[in-house]
């Protein structure tokens, strides 16, 4: 049997999903900070199987094909496969500028969250084979500024609602409304909160404060929680701390630590929905306004 130090990724991983689901995308568009109905609680059993996971003990020198740094699963896809979810070229004109600072960017994500399998793979079925990327590009890292697999991405576009929350992760994100991407800065109001946060530094506070941020925190006026419903032409910042530790899987029989393939960081990031297309999909215009190394998180036994 695993010792309770060893369960305790499951157990928080768990317990972060279980409280994180998704309800119907409302029609209307609240005022940012209003209280509107709670899009992370209700019932998806498919989500959570998304963010499945495995806790297997560790190996050395992890050998397996899908764990090739080009090939596998935690690659940077390339231009030919990121092609498929393009941006269109009227917005990378219109935020040419923008996109000439430094820790900018531009991205679509793809809003079909049913190619991606329990195995991480992408899925055989007709529509989801263009999209070869890790995570079917339904999630993406800010901290990589790539594509990623969703239990290590900082956002994730799942059936109309930016969630969030990953592996020995939490991200707490609010809608600041229609506030252009580009002035918005440390004095922008809602920013405060972010700024103040301290992280937590044990298990039992991680996951104390994750409940708080399922429920959703209200502070200056704004709304804080760990996701929010996508609208077109509406700004959001979040801050993503993506805890320091190990997070052991199995791939093929192959024990490898997971966080040994990604770049934790506690970073803070404003993006603002372009446009929203008729298939769903999400493009975003996004900055990184903080970038600071990540603590590492005490399991407390």
């Amino acid at each position: 049997m695993f010792s309770r130090c060893l369960l305790f990724p499951l157990v928080l991983f768990l317990t972060v999903t279980a409280g994180a689901q998704i309800v119907p995308t409302p029609t209307p568009t609240p005022k940012p900070g209003t209280r509107q109905a709670n899009p992370m609680i209700g019932d998806n059993a498919k989500y959570d199987r998304l963010q499945s996971v495995e806790m297997m003990q560790p190996k050395d020198r992890p050998d397996h094909p899908l764990l090739d740094p080009k090939k596998g699963i935690y690659r940077r896809p390339g231009k030919e496969e990121t092609a498929v979810l393009a941006v269109a070229e009227q917005h990378l004109a219109r935020y040419s500028a923008f996109l000439d600072q430094p820790e900018t960017g531009i991205v679509k994500l793809n809003a079909d969250s049913s190619c991606i399998s329990d195995e991480d793979q992408i899925t055989a079925s007709e529509q989801c084979l263009p999209f070869k990327m890790p995570g079917a590009g339904t999630s993406f890292s800010f901290r990589t500024e790539s594509y990623r697999l969703p239990r290590i991405a900082d956002i994730i576009l799942f059936d109309g609602i930016f969630r969030t929350g990953g592996v020995y992760q939490y991200v707490v994100m609010a809608e600041i409304g229609d506030v252009p991407i580009e002035d918005v800065a440390f004095e922008t109001k809602g920013m405060k909160y972010l700024l103040d946060l301290k992280p937590v530094r044990d298990s039992a506070e991680f996951l104390r404060y994750n409940d708080e941020i399922v429920k959703g925190i209200e502070a200056d006026g704004f709304l804080y929680r760990k996701g929010h419903h996508v609208r077109e032409n509406w700004t959001y910042i979040l801050r993503s701390i993506a805890y320091r530790g190990q997070f052991f899987r199995s791939i093929g029989g192959v024990r490898y630590d997971e966080l040994d393939l990604d770049r934790r960081r506690d970073i803070i990031v404003a993006f603002r929905v372009v446009e929203r297309d008729s298939a769903g999909n999400v493009t975003i215009a996004w900055k990184v306004l903080k970038d600071n190394e990540a603590p590492k998180l005490k399991v407390v036994k």
